[in-house]
């Protein structure tokens, strides 16, 4: 009975776990063009969906609805992780530009309800010079062969600012090129400023951003805080950077024309850019100590009743957004009997783009030297708050202290010659003084050459330099040869790209397939049903391409003489443009392409069907066949 127990407690545990892992997700492009089509994909995690509720998708126009599932499973230090998802993806066309807020998305699932975070979406106009009726051209993409437009630009948020007034500065990359890898990177110095970084994530990504009435993929190069130094017209110079672009070059392949990738290096020059920085006002009050922005204080003490020679302290918090790292420390006034020491100063602080926010911490260590009451008088403390233009004072409570007559043997004489020190806690525990006792000296004895541990310490860097020498000369050789390093890293990438497609293909979902094409199976070879399939097909390429991190993606498809190489490449460019990731323009049965394959397939004694793939094409082909043998 309680090995029962024990398993029955134990699936309990197990529907526990995985209940907790259930969870409900959206995924899509924040940026589209108005006349683009694109997806929101809507994933329910590790659990079977009803009831899917979807939320008013305002500027869009939906197209239509497919749901795809799939498993995932791992192992890491032997501990089994498996997955399960369930896809509804919601294929959209934007239709009317502008910022939209899409509500969660709600489902159903063991007997809960989850629901997704809201979806923010920016739809962008179209190019001005662009005449496509779709609204997005290829050429604000970057597709067409030989575009290299690039450029970059400093966008300040003000022009015109107070001194030690934060100004968020951003250096934007906008390129229209399929691809940009920076070779060498010189940001503007920023003279005249204090500069605080914000933190950007480790990988340069692109999104979309209308500019002058042309749409360009903009990335984000840095973002900072300026903190003006000094007033007057401060300009910031242009910074310098160097590119690698990659374009397209038409070149003659076996099977006809084909574009192949090249980089072309490309020099470009930030512009400049002016602050006019205003002094602050007059009237500074006497407690200013150079802060500006927004600021709240607080003050506390670590107590009120002491005895002659303890140690107190004196915590003062300033909290708020602004230069706290670079303003004073207000002045403490205390008793001429007290003993006081530099204060320890602890600044927290997180740059955004909002501005620079945080907590400056001043303890203040003082000692009372005599008994009695004595007073520290309330501490002012003045800035100049950026909102209301105006100076602004904070003030501290007053604290009475009680001291009373020190014990004997701790602390019952005056000390006076101590050094300044932050972290003081008890007199005569933390303060050590020089021993007059009697000391006993013991020499240390040395290391002898002819121990064969001194010579071992010496051998050993000696040898292990000079295999690292023959190594380095080892791999130099092997460096020379070019084609051998880059058909190793070829092979690698290779074998590594295969094995995550092969995954993919086990799960592929034939479902989806049907679902797209339903209402269009007795259409002929090349028409609506084979529209949608490349739709498809083109669609899941890009997928996996984007996210195996892949330059291209193409299809061998135009080597049919059945399929339109031109609605082929129109697709793919398209959805190129909604996931990120370059197509290869083909057409492969141009100069007798087709011709040649079925050469090599007889050479080579390859398997080659005589339908296009689908059960639909199978039947045709059958009905054909039998016809002509009528």
């Amino acid at each position: 009975m309680r090995k029962y127990l024990i398993m029955f407690g134990a699936l309990v545990c197990m529907a526990t776990l995985w209940a907790d892992n259930v969870r409900f997700a959206v995924d899509g492009p924040r940026q589209v063009i108005q006349g683009q089509q694109f997806q929101l994909e809507y994933t329910l995690y590790n659990a079977s969906g009803k009831d899917l509720r979807l939320p008013e998708f305002s500027g869009c126009k939906v197209l239509y609805q497919g749901t795809s599932s799939g498993t995932s499973v791992s192992v890491v230090n032997g501990n089994v992780d498996r997955q399960t998802t369930e896809t509804h993806v919601i294929t959209l066309r934007a239709e009317k530009e502008g910022s939209y807020t899409f509500a969660p998305a709600t489902i159903s699932a063991d007997g809960r309800t989850f629901s997704t975070n809201t979806w923010k979406l920016t739809i962008l106009p179209p190019d001005k010079t662009s005449s496509s009726a779709g609204g997005a051209s290829r050429q604000s993409m970057g597709e067409e062969a030989g575009n290299t437009e690039l450029f970059i630009r400093t966008v300040l948020s003000k022009t015109k600012v107070y001194e030690q007034e934060a100004l968020l500065a951003t250096i934007k990359l906008y390129t229209r090129a399929s691809g940009v890898q920076a070779e060498n990177y010189s940001f503007p110095s920023f003279e005249g400023f204090v500069v605080q970084d914000i933190d950007l994530p480790q990988n340069t990504s692109f999104e979309l951003e209308n500019y002058n009435g042309v749409n360009y993929k903009m990335a984000i190069l840095k973002q900072c805080l300026l903190f003006p130094q000094r007033t007057g017209k401060i300009t910031i110079n242009p910074g310098k950077f160097e590119f690698q672009v990659e374009t397209y070059q038409l070149v003659n392949g076996p099977f006809g024309p084909m574009r192949v990738p090249q980089g072309v290096s490309r020099s470009v020059s930030s512009n400049a850019a002016s602050v006019e920085v205003m002094p602050l006002p007059a009237g500074k009050p006497v407690s200013f100590m150079g802060g500006v922005g927004n600021f709240t204080l607080s003050s506390s003490i670590s107590s009120t009743h002491v005895k002659a020679n303890e140690a107190i302290t004196l915590k003062l918090i300033f909290k708020g957004s602004g230069n706290l790292k670079y303003m004073k420390n207000p002045d403490l006034k205390l008793p001429n009997d007290f003993d006081t020491y530099d204060p320890k100063v602890d600044v927290s602080v997180k740059a955004t783009t909002g501005g620079v926010s945080g907590t400056r911490t001043v303890e203040y260590t003082t000692i009372p030297r005599f008994a009695g009451k004595f007073k520290i008088p309330a501490v002012e403390f003045s800035y100049f708050d950026t909102k209301s233009k105006q100076y602004k004072t904070l003030h501290t409570e007053e604290y009475e202290i009680t001291v009373e007559k020190g014990a004997s043997g701790e602390g019952g004489k005056t000390v006076s010659n101590f050094s300044n020190k932050e972290d003081l806690k008890l007199l005569n525990r933390d303060i050590h003084y020089i021993k007059l006792n009697k000391m006993n000296l013991v020499q240390t004895p040395s290391i002898y050459v002819d121990n064969w541990k001194y010579w071992f310490w010496y051998i050993l860097p000696t040898l292990a330099f000079c295999i690292f020498v023959l190594i380095n000369r080892k791999q130099a050789k092997a460096n020379a040869n070019v084609a051998l390093m880059k058909n190793k890293k070829a092979n690698k990438v290779a074998l590594k790209r295969l094995k995550v497609a092969g995954k993919y293909l086990k799960n592929h979902d034939k479902e989806h397939f049907y679902e797209v094409t339903k209402g269009l199976e007795q259409e002929p070879e090349g028409g609506k049903r084979c529209e949608q399939c490349f739709c498809l097909r083109l669609e899941e390429t890009a997928k996996l391409a984007q996210k195996m991190q892949m330059n291209y993606f193409t299809t061998t498809l135009s080597i049919s003489p059945m399929k339109n190489a031109q609605m082929l490449n129109e697709i793919g460019s398209r959805i190129a443009d909604t996931y990120g990731v370059s197509y290869l323009y083909s057409d492969f049965k141009k100069r007798e392409g087709y011709k040649r394959s079925v050469e090599l397939s007889k050479e080579y004694g390859m398997y080659r069907q005589d339908y296009c793939g689908c059960i639909f094409s199978y039947r045709s082909r059958q009905q054909e066949k039998q016809e002509r043998n009528q």
